[in-house]
């Protein structure tokens, strides 16, 4: 009976015990026509009876054994991981062969033998909860097989309002002319007419180097996809940026500070940041560098991306109506009242910064170029250098550092607003 249900493999609980009961019936008949046989040899009463009694207690002694294995059987199937019915088929064969003749004698005895449930139910559904990782992954595994993406960087945008142009000339220089001594007047007749005369001056600027690297192995550059031109572009993208933020850098350090007292001072009722802009534009017009000079105009406004928000996008007049217009967005450049107005957080917050952005020059000497190489011991190291780096000028004439004005929009609404009454 057990190779017929290791033939079936799914055989149901219900069809095996319906096979285990004609299969008792049949033992029990053959069982049955051996005492009818007995009886008919005379064999006494007494002694029947004995006969059936060591025949049950060696029945049950066997079907204790039975069992007993049957429950190692099921605990091995238990930490089995891969338990379906090819398992089950072979353990039952297995157990079957080994105790063939405890089996066959249990059924001539009328035993019959209980299969526990758990070896012929169903096997369990395959969910993704069947699958299990090691305790720890192999370093970069998902990199080496995803790569890594592009880190995310903002993208300059100051160098969009400066004059940026290229050179082949190591030392920038320029000049600078500047009026002499003399003045004309009125002469009368047969006097003597003044005199004037022109000065000059020479000045120049050197290129700065804007640099930096990378070192990496070759293993890495091996192992994760596309790294080489993360990294290539990661120099790139951070090269930009940094050379932008010495451009911020250095118009700060050569822009003129406000001077609060001025024309404007104590005369704005409820000054707002187009006040403040327009007191900056002032000072510009109002300090030449000589008699007659031509007039300097501000164009582009640089603020901290916090003010933006507290001076465009929250103003609001006495009736909570907002000042301005809906083009303001904060993070973002947008024109107002011919204003290029840029936000960054390269100002500092409070402060403001106001200039004539034809006044600026930056220079590309040396165009950005990417160098691999070695340091001292990288060759037997496996290891490598990777390196971006250009050269060039930042340059404000120094006649025209009175185009750049900075300062703090508090001071100066503080200075532009008329007193109470």
């Amino acid at each position: 009976m057990f190779k017929k249900f290791l033939e079936k493999k799914k055989i149901s609980a219900e069809q095996f015990k319906e096979m285990e009961a004609e299969k008792q019936m049949e033992l029990q008949n053959e069982y049955l026509g051996e005492i009818e046989k007995q009886v008919e040899n005379s064999i006494s009463k007494e002694r029947l009876d004995e006969i059936i009694k060591e025949a049950a207690e060696k029945r049950a002694e066997e079907m204790k054994e039975i069992n007993e294995e049957l429950k190692v059987v099921k605990e091995e199937l238990k930490s089995s991981n891969t338990i379906n019915w090819n398992n089950v088929s072979e353990k039952l064969e297995k157990f079957i062969t080994d105790n063939h003749e405890k089996i066959k004698s249990a059924f001539k005895t009328k035993g019959s033998i209980e299969i526990d449930e758990e070896i012929i139910k169903a096997v369990g559904i395959v969910t993704t909860a069947n699958g299990t990782l090691p305790v720890a992954l192999p370093v970069n595994y998902v990199a080496q097989t995803s790569g890594v993406p592009n880190v995310r960087l903002r993208r300059p945008n100051l160098l969009d309002y400066v004059n940026t142009y290229s050179t082949n000339q190591k030392s920038l220089p320029y000049i600078e002319a500047l009026p002499g001594e003399g003045e004309f007047a009125i002469v009368a007749e047969g006097g003597v007419k003044p005199q004037l005369d022109i000065d000059w001056v020479t000045r120049w600027a050197e290129p700065q180097k804007f640099a930096g690297w990378i070192k990496v192995t070759e293993e890495a550059i091996e192992d994760i996809p596309r790294l080489r031109d993360l990294i290539v572009n990661y120099l790139k993208d951070k090269h930009d940026l940094f050379k932008e933020g010495v451009v911020y850098t250095y118009i700060a350090a050569n822009s003129t500070a406000f001077v609060t007292g001025g024309p404007l001072a104590d005369s704005v009722k409820m000054p707002t940041i187009m006040d403040v802009v327009n007191a900056l534009q002032l000072q510009i017009i109002n300090t030449p560098n000589y008699t007659d000079e031509p007039d300097f105009f501000g164009d582009v406004v640089l603020m901290n991306v916090s003010d933006f928000y507290k001076y465009f996008g929250a103003a609001k007049d006495a009736f909570g109506r907002p000042l301005f217009e809906n083009g303001y967005q904060g993070g973002r450049t947008f024109n107002y009242n011919g204003y290029t107005f840029v936000a960054t957080t390269k100002i500092a917050v409070g402060s403001i910064e106001l200039m004539d952005s034809t006044k600026i020059d930056v220079t590309t000497y040396s165009p950005y170029r990417v160098e691999i190489g070695w340091v001292n011991d990288d060759f037997i190291k496996n290891q490598f250098v990777i390196l971006g780096e250009s050269r060039g000028h930042i340059v404000i004439k120094n006649h025209d550092k009175r185009a750049f004005v900075k300062g703090v929009i508090a001071t100066i609404i503080a200075d532009l607003e008329e007193p109470a009454v």
